[in-house]
C-alpha cells in the first residue's frame, strides 16, 4: 500500500514542484533533521511565511492534516492547505524562531514539562470529532501487545518475562479504562514543541489517534532531561510524573503505567531491529517507572 522510502525520496522533487505551482510558493532551503519528511520554508503569494511539509506516506502520518484542522491553531500550528490529491503534502504555519523545546536547556526541567503539558491539554480540550478519520488508540495498542508477545516468542531476548507480560497487559487494558477520549497528539516529544510568534510555543507533527490523553505524556517524561540517568532515578521520575499530573490533570499512576507500557513495547521493537542494547535500556527504564504505576 505504501511506497518504500527510496521510492518516496525519488518522488520528492516532483511533489515539491507540483505543490509550489499549485499554491504559487517560493521555496527556500529545506530544513535538516527530518527522517521521514522533507520540510521546506516557503514564501506565500502575499509575502507571508509558511512551511511546506512532504511526508513519507505511512499510517501514522495519514491524518496529520485532519488533526491540525480539528485543533485549528489552539496549541498547534495552523493548517493552511493540504494537497487534495496527496494528504501527505501539507502547507502549515511557520514557527518563528522555531527553537525546539528540547534545545532550551536554559529553562528548568519542570518549566519544560509544564509548557508541553499545558499545550497538550489545549489539544485534548477539542474532544473528538463525530466522524473523524482517526484510528482508535485501543485498537492500535492491542495490536502492539500482540506484536510484543510474538517478538518475545520468536526472538527470546533476555528480558524480565513478568515485566513483558505487565507491559502487554497494560497496552490492552489502559485504553479501555480511560475516563475520556480525545484526539491524542501521538508523538508529543520535546522536539515537536517549537517556539513560535503567534503564541510562545506550538506543537507540530502529530500522529493522531483517539483515546486516553495520558498516553501522550511518556515521551516528555523520558526525553526531557533524561531522568533515568540521574543518581536517584526513581525519586526524579516520581517528581516529574507529579509535575505532568499537575500540569495536565491526568492521574499520576496512569501516566506512569502508560510509560511502562510504551517502554516495554519500545524494547521489543528495538530487539526486532537488532538493537538489543537499546531494548535492555528501555526495559531498565520500564522497571523503574512501573514502581509508580500502582
Amino acid at each position: 500500500m505504501w511506497p518504500t522510502e527510496q521510492e518516496w525520496r525519488a518522488s520528492v522533487p516532483c511533489r515539491l514542484a507540483r505543490a509550489a505551482e499549485r499554491w504559487d510558493l517560493r521555496p527556500g532551503e529545506p530544513y535538516t533533521g527530518g527522517s521521514v519528511s522533507h520540510v521546506v520554508p516557503v514564501l506565500l503569494p502575499d509575502g507571508g511565511d509558511a512551511v511546506l511539509k512532504l511526508s513519507l506516506p505511512h499510517r501514522e502520518a495519514e491524518h496529520e492534516a485532519a488533526a491540525l484542522a480539528w485543533w485549528d491553531g489552539a496549541g498547534a500550528v495552523r493548517l493552511l492547505a493540504v494537497d487534495p490529491d496527496d494528504p501527505f503534502v501539507l502547507l502549515v504555519e511557520r514557527c518563528d524562531p522555531g527553537t525546539r523545546l528540547a534545545e532550551r536547556d536554559d529553562l528548568s526541567t519542570d518549566d519544560r514539562l509544564r509548557t508541553a503539558g499545558v499545550l497538550l491539554t489545549r489539544l485534548w480540550a477539542a474532544g473528538v470529532p463525530e466522524d473523524g478519520p482517526f484510528a482508535s488508540l485501543a485498537e492500535v495498542t492491542t495490536g502492539w501487545a500482540a506484536l510484543a508477545e510474538d517478538r518475545v516468542r520468536e526472538l527470546a531476548p533476555p528480558f524480565d518475562p513478568g515485566l513483558v507480560r505487565r507491559g502487554a497487559d497494560l497496552l490492552r487494558t489502559l485504553p479501555i479504562g480511560a475516563s475520556r477520549s480525545v484526539v491524542v497528539h501521538g508523538d508529543a516529544n520535546p522536539g515537536n514543541v517549537l517556539a513560535a510568534g503567534r503564541e510562545p510555543w506550538l506543537v507540530i507533527d502529530p500522529k493522531p489517534m483517539t483515546g486516553d490523553p495520558a498516553y501522550d505524556l511518556c515521551p516528555l517524561l523520558v526525553q526531557v532531561d533524561d531522568p533515568f540517568r540521574c543518581a536517584e532515578p526513581l525519586r526524579v521520575v516520581r517528581e516529574r510524573v507529579a509535575v505532568l499530573a499537575d500540569a495536565t490533570g491526568e492521574p499520576a499512576d496512569r501516566i506512569a503505567a502508560w510509560c511502562t507500557a510504551r517502554l516495554v513495547e519500545s524494547a521489543l521493537w528495538s530487539v526486532s531491529g537488532g538493537a538489543l542494547d537499546d531494548g535492555l535500556d528501555a526495559m531498565a527504564r520500564a522497571a523503574v517507572v512501573d514502581r509508580l504505576a500502582g
